[in-house]
């Protein structure tokens, strides 16, 4: 193989492994970028509705508190409070987005939850019929709290779930992005390997030869010295040589 061919070889080689690096690393961070961006949007939107879940919980249970000292035809004031769907809404949105068998539990665990809480609920309008304070407030502490409290640590066990999820999918991002240069990192390395080992190869294949013609062709003009260079035959510095050795020969001769 000719020399220019070998150097020229040499210098795509290392083109060659940077270009391919460079896609490897723009393939990967865009994956990693959508595919986790996707994740963190869900997670945040899970927090959001979650949170809303929480708060039509309480709203419920304040609303019902505000009754419990008023007379009978007060609880007709509560139309709202057996009418609002929006805890349905706000479940059907989270149940839609879940991926993971954790969700998933505890998304059974709130409506297995729910639904003890608004069966008992349903109780008030019959317990307000001839009960006074007393009555209802006993109702209110022995079944319908606990049935409340219940439903209200499942919520925020979704909640502290989806900010677990939310943390670890973002050091996941965090991981990936460092996973995505390292291509580029090795192909760095590895072109500034490749580019030592070219240069070692220019001096041994290259250089090295031409100070040895050029100190053979010294010895032979100065101290008429026969030229003695023998280089590996199949390249232009081999042919150059041959030619040196016959000018060097004719001119010992003269």
């Amino acid at each position: 193989m000719a020399i220019s061919n070998k150097i020229n070889l040499g210098f795509l080689v290392v083109g060659f492994v940077l270009f391919l690096s460079s896609l490897v690393s723009i393939f990967e961070m865009g994956r990693t970028r959508r595919s986790l961006g996707d994740v963190l949007s869900i997670n945040v939107d899970n927090i959001n509705a979650s949170i809303q879940l929480l708060e039509v919980t309480d709203q419920n249970i304040f609303t019902l508190l505000n009754q419990i000292g008023v007379n009978q035809d007060s609880l007709l004031e509560m139309g709202s409070l057996y009418g609002d769907d929006r805890f349905e809404g706000y479940f059907r949105a989270l149940g839609s987005s879940f991926t993971t068998n954790e969700e998933q539990a505890l998304t059974d665990s709130i409506m297995f939850a729910y639904a003890a809480y608004m069966q008992i609920l349903n109780e008030a309008p019959f317990l307000w019929e001839g009960n006074g304070y007393l009555a209802r407030r006993e109702w209110y502490i022995a079944r319908l709290y606990p049935t409340y409290a219940r439903l209200r640590y499942y919520i925020q066990e979704l909640i502290s779930l989806e900010q677990k999820l939310l943390k670890n999918n973002t050091q996941q991002i965090q991981d990936g992005f460092y996973r995505s240069i390292m291509p580029g990192v090795i192909a760095v390395a590895s072109s500034i390997l490749l580019l030592f080992l070219l240069s070692y190869f220019i001096r041994i294949y290259v250089i090295q030869p031409l100070r040895q013609m050029h100190t053979g062709v010294r010895n032979t003009l100065l101290f008429k010295k026969k030229y003695q260079v023998r280089l590996p035959a199949g390249d232009e510095l081999s042919e150059l040589n041959e030619s040196i050795t016959q000018l060097c020969d004719e001119h010992n001769k003269l």
